[in-house]
């Protein structure tokens, strides 16, 4: 390599390379004694990359989603629920620079979880769920974000090693890295707290008892028992 051809679209702000590139990404950071924060990554197309996150997310994937796991100990058994929060931009109301519609569309239980990769089984659970219920299809670009195993999200997104046992991101799907306890001006970082929220919501109930605890009839490997969570419909939008 003599030389690397980089060209900026002034509209846009976009950068455009001359090369082919691998492991394209934007990332927000910042610098603290114990080492650098990482807010956001954002896996980009080889060719161009934005610094703009919504712009990025926009050229980028055709379904956006968070996904966050939360565990706690109820009547004994370790309690997992896995909130999956998808969204989508829409046009801005009289004021704001930017609009976003947030879903639901449903939450994962799981009861005495074997592994110990309890994020990287939500992923899994929740993607093969989605695509079960058509929110997804096979050829769909996914934006999934989640806030574990950043260093190694790399080699999850190029299939380069399994996310979670033997099993590689299906094609289409990419990771985005969000940081869930600060970047509240990203839309990134706001949806997965939202996540983070219903999931601890959803465990709240559990645990008043509003919801019956799993009967733990339907075990498998991986759990004692399992079964979704539909929460009641909620209004969530993001405006900035």
């Amino acid at each position: 390599m003599s030389e690397i051809v980089v060209r900026v679209n002034e509209a846009t702000g976009e950068i455009e390379f001359g090369q082919p590139m691998v492991n394209v990404y934007s990332q927000v950071s910042y610098d603290r004694p114990k080492g650098e924060k990482v807010l956001t990554r954002v896996p980009q197309s080889a060719s161009t990359l934005s610094f703009d996150i919504q712009r990025a997310l926009l050229a980028n994937f055709d379904y956006t989603v968070a996904i966050d796991t939360n565990s706690r100990t109820i009547n004994g058994r370790s309690v997992s629920v896995t909130a999956v929060v998808a969204f989508e931009e829409a046009p801005p109301p009289p004021g704001a620079s930017a609009y976003w519609k947030l879903d639901v569309p449903f939450c994962w239980e799981f009861v005495d979880l074997t592994t110990e990769k309890t994020e990287n089984f939500g992923w899994l659970a929740a993607y093969e769920r989605l695509l079960a219920g058509g929110q997804i299809g096979a050829g769909t670009r996914v934006g999934m974000i989640v806030d574990s195993d950043l260093g190694n999200i790399p080699n999850f997104n190029d299939r380069s090693a399994p996310f979670f046992e033997d099993w590689y991101l299906p094609p289409g799907v990419q990771l985005v890295y969000a940081s869930a306890d600060s970047g509240g001006e990203n839309v990134v970082n706001r949806v997965l707290q939202t996540a983070d929220s219903v999931s601890t919501q959803a465990l709240d109930a559990i645990a008043r008892g509003d919801v019956e605890f799993n009967r733990c009839d339907r075990p498998s490997r991986w759990y004692a028992g399992h079964r979704m969570i539909n929460p009641i419909a909620q209004t969530y939008e993001l405006r900035f």
